[in-house]
């Protein structure tokens, strides 16, 4: 199948730079091309050919928030699955283990075209994995890494099929994402848009609301300034992280990216707004930066109140950049016609111009 070559992608936990590097960097030390701090390259838990239950290991994908990511066979279905395993540190007793794999359970029940869904769960050697549909494409981050911000009307495209996806999984099961980011949004081969990482999503309770026990988790430059204060939580945190990832879809940037730790992230998002992204791409239109600053609002309040009403402001944003483009085409050609347009007074001076040069040239012949 042509699966032997690893090619291992991971961040500097210094500058936050997304390093790819091959299968013979393993377990060796590095210097970080951005920052030159010395970064060291992971070493899989598993190797090729190793079995979990009914999955074999056929490459190691990466790591993601909760656990290494593995490209697997399940043997049973003769099917590849990204197969993930957990983090013994993110599970510390039996009781967080029946747990995610209760959760995990959960997600399986969605149906829904743009989300990769959970196949199955359970316990393994002390830690726990989760295998979920494979998808053959290329995340938003790896698109945007090879060629750049995307458009407005592709990203915005992207947010309006994430937040049909977020909204049946709210309306289905009260689910919040809690790690929305362009590396969790799958383009695949017929440019389908997937929402990936449904892996520490979690159920909402009776009020509304995660509570305070639950563990501080997700992408800090993506997070929500109510996430990064590990409060109460509802699905208008994955709200603002969709905005931030619409933040980066259009400028090349992750907001708050100039910090260098992410203490110095989640404590400057409490305060402040990330920098002017028209700093970075100064084409953004002002309907798709009205959005982009109401859905990443600081004060959860001035966000939407629910998915619906997000997918109409989108709807809304398009409309609006639609008139503009219309606009300033319709004006520009005006401009045009303008200028063109001759006056009566440039066409006697023309005219003038013309007779004088014609009798030069004529008396010119007679001598």
């Amino acid at each position: 199948m042509g699966y032997n070559m690893l090619n291992v992608k991971i961040r500097c936990r210094h500058c936050f730079l997304k390093i790819a590097c091959g299968d013979d960097f393993k377990g060796s030390e590095v210097a970080c091309p951005g920052c030159k701090n010395t970064i060291r390259i992971p070493t899989p838990s598993y190797n090729t050919g190793e079995k979990i239950f009914d999955y074999t290991i056929e490459q190691w994908l990466g790591n993601g928030a909760m656990g290494e990511v593995y490209l697997a066979r399940q043997e049973s279905m003769d099917r590849l699955v990204a197969l993930k395993i957990i983090n013994q540190q993110k599970l510390q007793n039996k009781e967080d283990k029946q747990r995610f794999v209760r959760e995990v359970r959960l997600l399986a029940n969605l149906n829904h075209p743009n989300i990769v869904t959970a196949i199955e769960a359970g316990d393994f050697q002390n830690t726990a994995f989760l295998a979920m549909r494979y998808v053959y494409g290329t995340t938003a981050e790896d698109k945007i890494l090879k060629d750049g911000p995307f458009s407005e009307q592709l990203a915005l495209k992207v947010c309006m099929t994430i937040a049909h996806a977020l909204d049946h999984a709210w309306a289905k099961c009260k689910l919040i994402h809690r790690d929305l980011k362009p590396a969790n949004f799958m383009i695949d081969r017929d440019n389908i848009i997937h929402l990936m990482d449904l892996g520490i999503a979690k159920r909402v309770g009776l009020d509304g609301t995660l509570g305070d026990g639950e563990y501080v988790m997700g992408t800090p430059f993506y997070m929500s300034p109510e996430q990064a204060r590990g409060k109460d939580l509802d699905l208008r945190s994955d709200m603002y992280s969709l905005g931030a990832s619409l933040y980066h879809m259009l400028t090349g940037h992750a907001p708050y990216e100039k910090m260098i730790t992410s203490n110095s992230i989640m404590s400057e998002k409490l305060h402040k707004p990330p920098t002017n992204p028209l700093e970075y791409n100064p084409n953004i239109s002002k309907p798709v930066l009205d959005f982009l600053n109401n859905i990443m609002a600081i004060d959860i309040n001035k966000r939407p109140n629910d998915w619906q009403e997000v997918k109409d402001k989108i709807k809304e944003t398009l409309k609006k950049r639609s008139l503009q483009s219309s606009s300033s085409s319709h004006t520009i050609s005006e401009i045009k016609k303008k200028n063109t347009k001759k006056s009566p007074i440039t066409i006697v001076l023309i005219a003038g111009i013309s007779i004088v040069v014609f009798l030069f040239i004529y008396l010119l012949l007679r001598q």
